[in-house]
């Protein structure tokens, strides 16, 4: 049966992803990731001071490159057991990241056709001791690569719940850098006309969306963080999902804990059954998204991504699960 649904489904990706999305061209640069993770740590030094400044105020918050607090952050970052071996398990993890940076090459390709006007960053890995995962600053990309160590990461269990320690895995990395990108330009406070649960669903229905064309030979499950068997449960569940959103009357609410429990990180989602994964009205909020494109053959990408009023395509996707 799982296999059948997954079939399904990829038939849906599939039909969804076809020549309408296709770009032409080869790149025109090349995405090199800069191993700040790497000369940091076995020199205390590096002369992007822009990245370093970055680094040291906002990303592990110890003040001014330089300063007392500083000097102590880097004896210890340097010195202590625990960050010695995470330290050399990101290097074994990440000793090659060639696959990833020509992923990004033609991720960034993609998206400077569809939206020519979106800056491309300077591309960066760091270590911050189970930090944000992504970080974005203006022109600025960099991912905390000890968040991506793998499922089966030992020491993950003593900081981390289940249903996050599933998506920290070195497959998922090149999705989340461009996801982190796109919502960095793309961002919720400029696409959303209103703040109910539905402006929430279709942003994130669009940004999932918009990662199927970018990254059209990854697999949902990098994309969107969801496992085989979520994916699989959403097919059977798609109605169901839709028929209790909808009778709750939850879709227009703009009550900030009834919208985070469809949408954000949890190990289920409240008001579905407690089989459900977390996060589930994201799946719905991307089918929505799909079938307005597909009902409209002239929308384009950017059209899509840049429409404010969440009720437009709602109506013009005629959502009928």
């Amino acid at each position: 049966m799982k296999k059948f649904l997954g079939f399904l489904l990829l038939l849906a990706l599939v039909s969804c992803a076809g020549s309408r999305y296709d770009v032409p061209g080869k790149p025109e640069n090349n995405i090199t990731i800069q191993r700040f993770d790497k000369t940091f740590y076995e020199t205390g030094l590096y002369s992007d001071s822009a990245f370093l400044n970055l680094y040291a105020n906002e990303i592990m918050e110890v003040g001014e490159p330089g300063s007392i607090l500083f000097q102590q952050f880097d004896s210890v970052f340097r010195n202590d057991a625990d960050l010695k071996k995470l330290y050399t398990d990101c290097q074994k993890t990440f000793s090659d990241v060639s696959d990833i940076e020509e992923e990004l090459t033609w991720g960034f390709h993609r998206l400077l056709y569809f939206f020519p006007n979106i800056p491309i960053p300077k591309v960066y890995m760091h270590i911050a001791g189970y930090g944000e995962s992504i970080v974005s600053a203006p022109g600025i990309l960099s991912a905390d690569i000890d968040k991506y160590l793998g499922k089966d990461y030992d020491a993950y269990k003593s900081f981390f719940s289940p249903y996050q320690i599933v998506r920290m895995y070195p497959e998922k990395l090149t999705a989340d850098y461009l996801t982190g990108w796109v919502r960095s330009e793309l961002t919720e406070y400029k696409l959303m006309d209103n703040q109910r649960l539905l402006d929430y669903m279709i942003y994130e229905g669009k940004i999932l969306f918009l990662m199927q064309i970018l990254l059209p030979d990854e697999s949902m499950e990098n994309l969107s963080g969801f496992t085989t068997e979520q994916l699989d449960w959403f097919v059977v569940n798609e109605k169901n999902m839709w028929g209790t959103i909808t009778q709750l009357q939850h879709l227009y609410s703009k009550d900030v804990s009834i919208i985070a429990k469809y949408i954000r990180e949890a190990p289920r989602t409240t008001f579905f059954s407690p089989e459900s994964p977390g996060r589930a009205a994201v799946w719905t909020g991307y089918k929505i998204v799909s079938a307005y494109m597909e009902k409209n053959p002239k929308a384009t990408l950017q059209s899509l991504m840049l429409k404010t009023k969440a009720q437009d395509v709602l109506k013009g996707a005629d959502y009928r699960p």
